[in-house]
């Protein structure tokens, strides 16, 4: 358990130095030094491994401070075209419509000048180019930075692997080759030489599935398939996990137990270099390294004649990867293999129990083991896995596979054998390819069980459901079963007298929880009444428009939404009382499905009272689902002159547009402009306006004061007319804008314009929360 604890201080300082960024490495070299100084006072205490996790502590928090947050090749990101030199680092990706790879890059062309750099890039070039791992290339392309999406960041996904730009369109010239590891390419080469044995055996998709099974590669598995997979809960059986390894440990030491009978450290020290091997064979991704160090202390345990502790395995594999890369933290795979295991270790015993227990008192005695040992693993194992892992799959993928636990119970026993023949085939067509076909048509059979299984039941309607769990919840919970654990194996004396009184009195826990319960209901309820402020949310939501407003009596007004629905529902969720299901206005500025593809979703989960809108017919079908969405709600169209007063001294006025806009009319022409004023302090909403409205709006003659200002277009080249900017007078201008856009948006002309203003964006400050009193403007970024 010691190792346990300095495990979980480690975690906690890479998520307390990765959530508060005012918190500087100084700070926490301050810390580890007292920390060292405090862990070595304790060291002839029993109190030690304390001081040590405190000491983790700051050790992970300062760890994490060393991350690299871009790179120099990264300053050149969305400034037209370049070209690059360096080396392919990585096994390049052939798919369907093009071929990616990492590039080490040395040099880069840009303005007619050749400048040293440094940095990683993964470059998207057409399927047919001929490029390999070592390969010295000249590239040319556009650089830009990974954009982000609904529910994944592939900026963060790339990230952490040290990339921080894509090249894309490439046009490839090949300098060199053969310059990287020569292993690492010898080591490649024979898995495109094993993956094409498997190909020439078996046909499609059988093909495919046995080649992700063995070797890591799942480009080959048909995109509906692979979904097919994901829906019945069974993408686990096509991804390089710890059942993986522990078969080919278990096979690699069974083989050399004999030869090596009285030498067994040899026998040991060759199972971690096949592991070894195979790992960097298969891709050696966060989920394949922890399963294969995981494995690898599997096979040394017996060494040392020591039972493996599972729980203290997985803190030594989780200090010993992130303290390589503290970002495997945040890799999905990573999460799921983790907690897949942690579940296995913790339920399976006494989910075994349960499970015997009950077939005993179905089957009679003498078949009820044999039962119960045949349905163990399919039932038991897929039970305890699922009890930690759906709750990310939930809250990743929005999405509850009802017909999980069927489907592995049917497709489970036969995947060792998969592993096993499939295995057995590809090494014996190195040698015989007649007599390993005979094992590939074998291994054919069960591959079709596999894909037959997933099929069916991917295709019923009801195999899963949508499903939304808040990412505190989801932490909360796995806080509470490690809490859980660490308590039921230390057994404190408390925890003893505690369990000793719920035992006296059974109805104390229940009383307990429901006291509990209802306090923090409270405390959310008092949270979330209003304060007398108006409060305006710029939401980020990628390169879009996407406003949130609570005024001061609590009425939440929702302005355009972006096209993400799952982003948007968190942002509403995080700042919407939770018992709230109504948005008393939704204003909708132009049908532009940027701005408003995410609103069906939101107004499946909320009540929109009252919908403006600016009337401009549209025959898109984004717009025509939005249509449908607010079909129940009073739809107003207006133009410049309406306005709502709202009982708290809320005005929303609308500045444009002056006439309603027909069908062929451009959208940023007739976009709504919004003014809210409270008190002394109002914010001009622009929208997508172009520079047309804009004069349209001077030539009316209206005032168009307002203290804060959001930049129309993203502040994209020539959005802004100088004196309308001019009349605005802001003293706070905001950009929403994603950093990945391809536009180069916001435009330094257009910045330039506002230099006397005070800037905030979402693209590098994330959600902006303004409030007012009426009289004093506050401004901060929520996601710092």
């Amino acid at each position: 358990m010691r190792l346990v604890y300095v495990g979980i201080g480690w975690v906690i300082g890479i998520l307390l130095a990765a959530n508060v960024s005012a918190i500087i490495p100084l700070f926490w070299l301050l810390a580890l030094g007292i920390t060292v100084t405090f862990a070595s006072l304790l060291r002839e205490t029993p109190y030690f491994w304390w001081g040590l996790a405190v000491f983790a502590i700051a050790f992970g928090g300062f760890r994490y401070t060393l991350v690299p947050q871009s790179s120099d090749l990264a300053q050149y990101n969305a400034v037209g075209g370049a070209t690059l030199e360096g080396i392919i680092i990585s096994e390049p990706d052939f798919r369907d419509d093009r071929v990616q790879f990492q590039l080490s890059a040395e040099t880069i062309q840009f303005g007619g000048e050749s400048i040293s750099t440094s940095g990683l890039v993964l470059v998207n070039a057409p399927r047919v180019a001929d490029v390999t791992y070592g390969d010295v290339i000249r590239v040319t392309g556009e650089l830009r930075t990974p954009a982000e999406y609904d529910t994944f960041s592939y900026a963060d996904y790339l990230a952490r692997q040290g990339v921080f730009s894509i090249l894309d369109r490439a046009i490839i010239e090949v300098v060199d080759t053969n310059q990287a590891n020569p292993a690492l390419r010898q080591l490649l080469q024979w898995k495109t030489v094993l993956e094409q044995r498997i190909a020439d055996a078996l046909p499609d998709p059988e093909s495919a599935l046995l080649t992700g099974i063995l070797l890591g590669n799942e480009r080959g598995i048909a995109p509906n398939l692979s979904d097919d997979f994901s829906r019945v809960g069974a993408s686990h059986v096509i991804a390089i996990s710890g059942f993986n390894m522990a078969i080919i440990a278990g096979l690699v030491m069974g083989i050399l137990e004999k030869p090596f009978k009285d030498r067994k450290w040899v026998a040991t020290i060759i199972g971690i270099i096949v592991l070894a091997i195979y790992t960097i064979l298969v891709g050696a991704n966060a989920a394949v390294v922890r399963a294969a160090v995981m494995s690898s202390l599997l096979v040394i345990a017996p060494q040392l004649n020591r039972r493996s502790f599972v729980p203290a395995s997985l803190a030594f594999v989780s200090i010993l990867m992130s303290l390589f890369n503290p970002l495997v933290l945040w890799d999905l795979s990573f999460q799921l293999s983790f907690f897949a295991v942690l579940g296995l270790a913790l339920f399976t015993e006494p989910l075994e129990r349960g499970f015997d227990r009950i077939i005993a008192s179905i089957i009679p005695h003498p078949y009820a083991k044999r039962v119960s040992a045949f349905l163990n693993e399919p039932i038991v194992v897929s039970i305890a896995a699922l009890i930690m892992t759906m709750p990310l799959t939930i809250l990743y993928f929005g999405r509850l596979s009802l017909v999980s636990l069927l489907v592995n119970l049917l497709i489970v026993p036969v995947q060792a054998y998969i592993l096993f023949f499939g295995g057995s085939a590809l090494l014996l067509s190195l040698i015989s390819p007649q007599l390993a076909q005979l094992i590939f048509w074998l291994n054919m059979l069960l591959l079709q069980w596999t894909i037959g299984v997933v099929r069916f039941f991917g295709n019923l309607t009801f195999a899963d459901i949508e499903v939304r769990l808040s990412g505190e919840l989801v932490w909360g919970f796995f806080a509470v079963i490690i809490g859980g654990a660490i308590v039921n194996a230390t057994r404190p004396q408390w925890a003893i007298r505690l369990g000793r009184r719920l035992q006296r009195n059974p109805i104390l826990p229940t009383m307990t929880f429901i006291a509990i319960g209802l306090g923090i209901l409270l405390l959310n309820l008092t949270l979330a009444r209003p304060n007398g402020d108006l409060h305006v949310w710029f939401l980020d939501v990628g390169h879009s428009n996407a406003i949130l407003i609570e005024t001061p009596d609590g009425s939440q007004i929702l302005i355009d939404g972006g096209r993400f629905p799952s982003r948007l529902l968190t942002e509403i969720g995080d700042r919407v009382p939770f018992y709230d299901h109504n948005l008393e206005l939704v204003i909708i500025t132009h049908p532009d499905e940027f701005d408003l593809g995410a609103l069906p979703a939101v107004l499946r989960r909320y009540n929109a009272q009252t919908v403006l809108v600016n009337g401009q017919p549209n025959l898109s079908e984004t717009f025509t689902e939005v249509e449908i969405a607010i079909a129940d709600s009073e739809v107003v169209p207006v133009v410049a002159g309406y306005s709502i007063t709202m009982d708290d001294g809320t005005l929303i006025e609308v500045l444009h547009p002056q006439v309603r806009p027909e069908l062929d009319d451009d959208i940023g022409d007739g976009a709504m402009v919004l003014r809210v004023s409270y008190g002394e302090v109002s914010f001009l909403l622009t929208s997508d306006v172009t520079q047309t409205g804009q004069f349209e709006m001077l030539d009316s003659g209206q005032w168009l004061g307002a203290s804060v200002m959001q930049l129309p277009q993203h502040g994209t080249a020539r959005s802004l007319n100088e004196q309308f900017y001019e009349v605005v007078n802001p003293q706070v201008v905001v950009v929403q804008y994603d950093e990945a856009n391809r536009r180069d948006d916001p435009d330094s002309d257009v910045l330039l314009l506002t230099q006397d203003a005070q800037l905030f964006t979402t693209g590098e400050q994330g959600t902006l929360h303004l409030w007012t009193d009426g009289r004093t403007l506050w401004v901060v970024s929520e996601d710092i």
